[in-house]
């Protein structure tokens, strides 16, 4: 009872302050923020694969993930990429093992490129931000309440042996039902937005499975401890991310939102 009120009371004010920032700072000062926190699930993700690996979490690595990100939300993507290459081969080469080289490659690809996704969606239009919000928060409430007291069934018990499929699919519903409102409270043209709601419903729900994958593959249980009663960083926008990702995809592809 004791660490669900601490996860409650965090995550009231971890939303008062992301919902504040968003509708009173500028665009250009999120996107710093933003490229902070890529910086700091690089932390989290290099921490976890020097499990395996070790003295691949460096000062440099960070210093690589936040100039990313700023290329990314500022610049060129190609720029992001190129630093990124220039980075894990730099790695890589120190030690003589490509393993360090794919590690750090995947590990800021993961961190900088979906966190900033959020970033250019908030350029796109700032009320996305808040249909997303809608889809994955109220998506992983109503899977922890169906998961609890109605789930039997393990969706993927060598991953993540607590999520059930009754759960998954009351997330999905909740998603699916509070992005659609959201959307008419702001005045999207529901039927076209209703895609990426529907899809990022879907894959808000791999991209935990994602993160879960990887910490039971170096045997973590959270990315770190940052956030009472949350874990991480990453434990707690992993649906995030992968939901963003969808939304921009969509909005690049067909020029609409």
């Amino acid at each position: 009872m004791k660490e669900f009120v601490i996860r409650t009371i965090s995550a009231i004010i971890l939303a008062g302050i992301v919902i504040g920032g968003i509708i009173y700072l500028p665009v250009y000062i999120i996107k710093l923020f933003i490229a902070v926190l890529s910086v700091l699930a690089t932390w989290e993700i290099n921490n976890i694969f020097e499990k395996k690996f070790s003295n691949i979490s460096n000062p440099f690595s960070l210093i690589t993930s936040f100039l990313a990100s700023l290329s990314i939300l500022f610049v060129s993507f190609y720029l992001a990429l190129f630093l990124i290459t220039l980075y894990s081969f730099w790695v890589g080469k120190k030690y003589y093992d490509i393993n360090y080289l794919v590690f750090s490659f995947f590990g800021l690809i993961y961190t900088t490129f979906f966190i900033s996704s959020v970033g250019i969606l908030i350029e796109i239009d700032k009320n996305l931000i808040f249909v997303l919000f809608a889809v994955v928060w109220f998506g992983d409430i109503f899977a922890y309440i169906i998961g609890k007291n109605f789930g039997k069934r393990k969706l993927s018990p060598v991953i993540s042996p607590k999520k059930t499929v009754e759960g998954a699919i009351g997330s999905f519903v909740a998603s699916v039902i509070f992005g659609l409102i959201f959307a008419y409270y702001l005045k999207f043209d529901v039927l076209y937005l209703s895609i990426p709601i529907f899809l990022s419903a879907i894959f808000l729900q791999i991209g935990d499975l994602f993160e879960s994958f990887i910490k039971r593959q170096f045997e973590v249980k959270d990315s770190s401890n940052i956030i009472p009663g949350h874990g991480g960083i990453l434990d707690r926008i992993d649906s995030l991310i992968f939901a963003s990702v969808i939304f921009v995809i969509y909005s690049q592809i067909f020029k609409i939102l």
